[in-house]
């Protein structure tokens, strides 16, 4: 508002002073209440940018959080496994003891292959559902019954030696031959 046109309106000139200085603090009033949403405005941009700066950072740290908690599942999980797989082998070797311990002691087998291998076949049976209530002795009986070879004959054949202790090169036909009570052979011919 400009002191002419209050002028030309008529006013009178105290008036127009005391117009003017009303109208100064009202403008004065709103450079400040803009002043102040000015500076507001710029910190909210700030707040903003501190904002997004943490939010990025948050982001990251939930990347590596995302990161590290998969380290962690898959950690987990092979210790599961491997706890697993321990139990596992505990249980069989359990079992290849029992097994073992129900073996007639009177009977060896021919060799370690077939201890393995007869064990194996146990524990095969064993895991059937037919054989559900069947002792480890039972499945024995049955899988060696009528098997020849498996197992290490108690009475082995002494080593008799040779006769006489001649050597072969030496000793002739006649001479054997009348040992044995047989006739030579120029008489057989006749």
């Amino acid at each position: 508002m400009k002191r002419e046109f209050l002028k030309n309106v008529g006013i009178a000139d105290d008036l127009i002073d005391k117009i003017m200085a009303e109208h100064g603090k009202d403008i004065q009033e709103e450079k400040a209440e803009q002043a102040r949403i000015q500076n507001d405005l710029a910190e909210a941009n700030k707040t903003i940018e501190t904002y997004k700066t943490q939010v990025t950072e948050l982001e990251k740290k939930a990347g590596d959080n995302a990161d590290v908690k998969k380290q962690l599942d898959d950690l987990k999980a092979q210790i599961e496994k491997e706890k697993k797989e321990a139990e596992a082998k505990a249980a069989d070797e359990r079992m290849t003891a029992i097994i073992k311990e129900a073996f007639p002691k009177d009977k060896k087998f021919v060799n370690d292959y077939t201890e393995v291998a007869m064990i194996s076949q146990i524990k095969a049976e064993l895991a059937k559902p037919e054989n559900k209530g069947k002792g480890v002795s039972d499945i024995f009986s049955s899988l060696t019954k009528d098997k020849e070879g498996i197992f290490s004959n108690p009475n082995q054949p002494g080593n008799m030696g040779g006769f006489g202790g001649a050597d072969i090169d030496e000793v002739n036909d006649a001479k054997m031959r009348a040992i044995m009570g047989l006739p030579s052979k120029e008489q057989e011919k006749k």
